[in-house]
């Protein structure tokens, strides 16, 4: 066989062309082999946070209809169906959630453990002194955003466990801006929820996410907004609407799709 039939032949039993995986794919093939790597016998909940930065892709909009500017990030993180029942939170702390959150304080009772927890997940992201920023509980489930040394991450908290995924630093934004940064689903079954973190612009006073038939008032503060709910989608997908308010009293409603189409 000479080499132009060799490589014929090779064509023939390699006909399908080479693709590479999407973000989202490899993202789930990750996170099906740490499910996999941990399955000790414990339940998931006792192996304590997974902390990884997040792939990534930018989205954002002001109210005038601009594309808001600054490091704003997406990652989409889908959970795993039909994998059971399994998450960093239990199906009683999420049962507990509200669509408006109380204010914590980290200095004390249930804010102190939470905060403890969040510190010691986050604690390899950086060597400088940590910050802690929107933090508030929903029912049994504290979350907050930690700082250190420029790196951020957000975090989510239970009585036992909890979960931290790396975001963005803030960036700046039209002063009626408001950005997506991060947002996905963690957790199976009736331990699913879903989060997203963005950020916001000088003038805006309040942000609420309206997916999956919850109302949920974020936590604003230093230009990032935070929230998340249960019974959301699977894939961690927004589907619903956001509503921004400014601080002049003013308001806007724009689907979650027109924001995540805008990469």
């Amino acid at each position: 066989m000479n080499n132009n039939d060799l490589m014929s032949r090779l064509a023939e039993l390699d006909a399908a062309p080479r693709t590479e995986p999407t973000a989202a794919e490899t993202d789930r093939e990750e996170t099906l082999l740490r499910q996999i790597l941990d399955d000790t016998g414990r339940s998931e909940r006792s192996a304590g946070a997974v902390f990884r930065r997040p792939l990534v892709r930018r989205v954002g909009f002001t109210l005038a209809g601009a594309l808001a500017v600054g490091g704003a990030f997406v990652a989409v993180t889908g959970g795993l169906p039909g994998t059971g029942g399994a998450g960093p939170l239990s199906s009683a702390e999420l049962a507990s959630w509200t669509g408006t959150p109380k204010g914590l304080d980290t200095a004390q009772g249930k804010g102190s453990g939470a905060a403890e927890y969040c510190l010691d997940a986050t604690q390899d992201m950086g060597t400088g002194a940590p910050k802690v920023s929107n933090a508030d509980i929903r029912g049994d489930v504290a979350s907050m955003v930690i700082t250190r040394s420029g790196d951020a991450a957000y975090c989510l908290a239970g009585s036992d466990s909890g979960v931290a995924m790396g975001i963005s630093p803030v960036g700046g934004l039209p002063a009626d801006g408001i950005a997506l940064d991060t947002y996905g689903a963690r957790g199976s079954g009736d331990e699913e929820f879903n989060y997203v973190v963005g950020m916001a612009g000088s003038d805006v006073k309040k942000v609420v996410v309206h997916d999956h038939g919850k109302t949920v008032h974020a936590t604003l503060q230093g230009g990032r907004w935070t929230a998340w709910w249960p019974d959301g989608q699977p894939e961690g997908l927004l589907t619903g609407t956001v509503t921004v308010t400014l601080t002049d009293g003013s308001s806007h409603t724009v689907t979650a799709k027109s924001l995540t189409d805008r990469d």
